[in-house]
């Protein structure tokens, strides 16, 4: 049997424990309160989704099939980008980052 679409779970795990199902643990929380500052221009509509999307993600998360699908696409997914990039074009990205990461230490 194949792995389930993660979308396919996401929607069942979020269809299954709604807010009034129970309270949400104080580390979901805490995570959506620092998430959610980050985010600008949104209407409450868009915020409600927002908060479902994070809510079904946070659920998701703790399967570790869910998690698995996401690590392997992130493996493939940098090595397929590898191949099509010159060398040239990854030591610009490369000479970008270890500026942007030494940018506030020198």
């Amino acid at each position: 049997m194949s792995d389930p679409d993660p979308n396919t779970e996401a929607h069942r795990i979020a269809a299954q424990a709604g807010p009034e199902d129970q309270p949400a643990s104080p580390e979901m929380e805490a995570a959506w309160e620092t998430w959610s500052k980050q985010v600008k221009r949104v209407d409450q509509r868009g915020m409600e989704l927002l908060r479902a999307a994070f809510e079904a993600g946070w659920s998701a998360g703790a399967s570790a099939g869910v998690s698995q699908i996401g690590r392997i696409g992130g493996q493939r997914g940098g090595a397929s980008r590898a191949k099509i990039l010159s060398p040239e074009r990854r030591q610009e990205i490369a000479k970008k980052a270890a500026q942007a990461r030494w940018k506030d230490k020198s």
